[in-house]
């Protein structure tokens, strides 16, 4: 029987997914919000639902970029962005980290613990 090699894109959400839950198992603390970033299953589905129509190149810059949102969580201490949409606040800490244009987005809904929800890879 052959041996099934994998794509670029397997390889690389297999690396996302260990160092995702390894992350996930300690959080972060975000200076900007003076409070722990709870790192959940739901910020990784966020970036690979298939309902949001990304490309597997826009996941694999978004998977690799997981080290980079995490740093600038852990190192920002202003956040860009803030919106309530729903009863639930959005905040959005952008930074230029590794040559990149980085926008990392945590929420939280009123009263609850904030979370990480996604990593968007500007330029």
């Amino acid at each position: 029987m052959p041996h099934k090699t994998r794509s670029k894109y397997q390889k690389v959400e297999s690396s996302a997914r260990i160092y995702y839950e390894n992350w996930r198992k300690i959080g972060s603390f975000s200076p900007a919000l003076n409070e722990r970033i709870y790192v959940t299953r739901f910020g990784w589905n966020h970036i690979l639902d298939p309902r949001k129509r990304r490309s597997k190149v826009q996941k694999i810059k978004r998977l690799k970029a997981l080290p980079l949102a995490r740093k600038i969580l852990e190192t920002a201490t202003t956040y860009q962005e803030h919106r309530r949409d729903k009863g639930i606040d959005y905040y959005a800490f952008i930074a230029e980290i590794g040559g990149s244009r980085i926008k990392v987005v945590v929420s939280a809904k009123r009263n609850k613990p904030k979370i990480f929800l996604s990593v968007i890879v500007l330029k």
